[in-house]
């Protein structure tokens, strides 16, 4: 069999895709043969199958007694990350899914100081939505454990429930537990390498566009980073 003419033109599209698919090679051969970035499916889709018919989401999330200053207010910005992370997902899925605003559920939460007393029906109701999303906040941390708050490495654990507003029982149509570190794979991260705003910010996001995959479909290549 004849040597390939151009073999340099292979070994470079080989290490481009590798790149875009980071650590994720099982999904590199795929992409070969097709072209395109496999999926994974929601694990609670959201999106109705009738496309015409527009279906609405309202987050909500609790943190408890929260007291450090890192994490003030951090129900809002996780509520406002994950509204982000959702709603660009279903531009890509082409799913007709609107999330109510952080400032709505902001407004409502300081108007009703016992709403997390309320059924998620209640607040479903309230903002005319289909679904709730409810995120428990149990536990949140920035730094490694034993570090001395020397060493960067994000934690969290949170409880994800997904209320169906319109159906007659009393259980959620969806809950799981969601515990994440991060970097992953690189281990913690000296503080004099970095700045903690930054970090934290970084953190929150990567946790929120996690918890987003539940609800609408992502490319496997988005499961792995090789940097993270």
């Amino acid at each position: 069999m004849a040597a390939p003419r151009h073999p340099w033109r292979l070994a470079g599209l080989l290490l481009l895709a590798s790149l875009g698919f980071g650590c994720n090679m099982l999904a590199l051969p795929f992409f070969l043969m097709t072209g395109m970035d496999p999926k994974h499916e929601a694990r609670c889709k959201l999106a109705c199958d009738d496309k015409k018919k527009e279906v609405r989401v309202v987050i909500v999330a609790y943190s408890g007694l929260e007291t450090r200053p890192e994490f003030i207010r951090v129900d809002s910005e996780l509520t406002h990350l994950l509204s982000r992370h959702l709603q660009e997902a279903f531009r890509a899925n082409k799913e007709k899914v609107t999330v109510v605003s952080r400032s709505q559920v902001d407004k409502y939460k300081d108007e009703h100081p016992n709403w997390h007393a309320l059924s998620a029906a209640e607040i479903g109701r309230y903002f005319n939505a289909d679904y709730v999303i409810d995120l428990e906040i149990n536990a949140l941390s920035l730094y490694e454990r034993g570090s001395s708050n020397q060493l960067y490495r994000g934690h969290a654990d949170i409880t994800i429930s997904c209320w169906d507003v319109n159906a007659s029982g009393e259980d959620p149509k969806y809950t799981e537990p969601y515990t994440a570190e991060y970097p992953r794979t690189r281990g913690p991260i000296a503080v004099s390498d970095g700045n903690a705003q930054q970090f934290r910010q970084a953190f929150l996001n990567q946790v929120a566009k996690e918890l987003s995959w539940r609800f609408s479909a992502h490319p496997t290549s988005d499961d792995y980073t090789c940097t993270d």
